[in-house]
């Protein structure tokens, strides 16, 4: 089955075409408009020549028209590819010439970047600007009010549907590859079972559609329960936040753990966050601590629903529920998917213990964009290699204990920095804490950590002292940091994911 008509079949059997699919601004669509928009995108693309199998990028802000370009393409049996808003020329340049894609649509502020690459692109075909007008490029929303209605082409399961490129955290991203199955089994899963949206709800998410967070966060769970998605064309920071949280009133607010922190910021200055409306939150992309969770319980009284997933998987394997949450935990395997963790020697774990994570789901991913190497690396038979350390505990929850590739020996032993950055994050004076390797005078590997602090508080001797200090009542000598530096801002991907690297860089 075509995902688009899994997509339409909540509105088709609650007879929900009059009511409102999308909120953008002072825009609204109702599912019947939304339907019919995507398949005039459909039959433009049919007239631009486009086939089932090519690839057509989006570059946009979240808008009615990202949904409806996404949507369009895989009705028309073409591979969408969403691309971070956030990618240097270069990156841009990479994935565009990666994937192979002949159309592309844009806002106009990725204008600037195209034109820079694009006498490189000898593949891409057409440009559609969603906004505004400018030479030599085709206007979205004139040719779409002319297109002809196409019919959604029928596909097998397993047809490639879109891709999506990883953040890059630790180098070029890859192009994973998933199939029209793969998003209707996320919405059979985790939204129906764990969410639980219901078609009255109103979401919104600070993370954008091109993330795999936020495409389920908005545009496949609110669609398939003939829910409403808000949608932000600005950044999302905390007063653009509260002005949707005043404004629209979301039921669902869905984000990462740093912005979950930012409004708290916002809050603690004594600016207004109306939460009022607000039933519950999601949180993923990484850990979200303890503290944080009951910061943010005890500020707005909501509970935040923690999990992990993955771009591999498209949306969350392991989550917190409703009526179980258990802070500074991911929660336990969402019904549909199973885990298992291996010790150092390959061999599965029973019962409780620590080892990589493997998931094994009806939303796996089929393999990376022209990369066989990294493909076999990562698929081993049905289960997916994360690339997570997990901790399982008597109960079944599972807790985060680092990246396989993060941890790091000091005198021989062993070292997770999510332990480390737990400490730190555990101190009053500490909104945020990342730690890394490093050497010292003699060249042995030692603890950095990278800290920023809340306001009001200075970055000096002092304040490095006593979190010095705070530490050590809970840490081993060996695991408590050498080094503190204070930071502004820790580096970060698009996406909101820790970027260590460069912290390993300078350390």
């Amino acid at each position: 089955m075509n995902l688009v008509e899994y997509i339409f079949r909540a509105a088709r059997e609650q007879e929900r075409w009059a009511q409102t699919a999308i909120i953008c601004e002072r825009t609204q669509l109702t599912y019947r408009e939304l339907l019919r928009q995507t398949k005039r995108f459909a039959g433009l693309l049919r007239e631009l020549g486009v086939e089932a199998g090519e690839r057509v990028g989006i570059i946009a802000c979240d808008c009615p028209e990202w949904i409806i370009a996404f949507l369009g393409t895989t009705a028309r049996g073409a591979v969408a590819v969403p691309i971070s808003t956030m990618v240097t020329e270069s990156e841009f340049e990479y994935v565009l010439n990666h994937c192979g894609a002949s159309v592309l649509v844009l806002t106009s502020d990725q204008l600037d970047k195209l034109q820079a690459i694009r006498p490189k692109l000898p593949q891409l075909r057409h440009c559609l600007l969603i906004d505004g007008n400018a030479e030599g490029w085709h206007d979205f929303r004139a040719l779409l009010a002319v297109a002809p209605e196409a019919e959604i082409e029928a596909t097998a399961d397993d047809a490639l549907a879109f891709l999506l490129y990883t953040s890059g955290s630790t180098g070029r991203p890859k192009g994973v590859m998933h199939t029209h199955r793969n998003l209707p089994y996320t919405c059979e899963t985790f939204c129906r079972q764990v969410l639980r949206v219901r078609a009255e709800e109103r979401i919104f998410s600070s993370s954008r559609l091109f993330f795999a967070y936020g495409l389920g966060n908005s545009l496949s769970f609110p669609l398939s329960t003939g829910a409403t998605v808000i949608l932000c064309k600005e950044r999302p920071t905390p007063p653009v936040i509260a002005g949707i949280f005043q404004q629209q009133r979301p039921t669902i607010f869905c984000a990462v753990p740093a912005v979950f922190r930012a409004l708290l910021e916002y809050k603690r200055q004594g600016q207004t966050l109306n939460t009022s409306a607000l039933n519950f939150c999601v949180s993923a992309g990484e850990k979200l601590p303890a503290m944080l969770y009951r910061e943010w319980r005890q500020a707005t009284g909501l509970n935040i629903l923690d999990g992990i997933g993955s771009t591999e998987m498209l949306q969350m394997f392991i989550s917190n529920r409703h009526e179980q949450i258990n802070p500074g935990s991911s929660g336990r395997v969402v019904p549909g998917y199973e885990a298992k963790l291996l010790d150092r020697t390959g061999q599965e774990i029973t019962g409780t213990g620590t080892g990589d994570l493997l998931i094994k789901g009806g939303s796996a991913f089929i393999g990376y964009w022209r990369d066989a190497e990294k493909t076999a690396a990562t698929i081993a038979g049905d289960w997916v290699r994360t690339g997570d350390i997990y901790r399982r505990d008597e109960a079944g929850n599972y807790w985060f204990e680092g990246r396989s590739d993060d941890l790091f020996k000091v005198k021989g032993l062993w070292i997770a920095p999510v332990e480390i950055e737990e400490a730190l994050l555990a101190c009053p004076e500490v909104a945020e804490a990342a730690v890394v390797p490093g050497t010292d005078a003699d060249e042995m590997t030692t603890v950095v950590a990278y800290v920023k602090l809340k306001i009001g508080y200075a970055h000096d001797g002092a304040t490095a002292e006593s979190l010095l200090i705070q530490v050590a009542a809970h840490l081993p000598a060996y695991k408590r940091p050498a080094q503190i530096h204070f930071v502004n801002e820790l580096p970060r991907t698009a996406t909101g994911k820790l970027q260590r690297y460069k912290l390993r860089e300078g350390a």
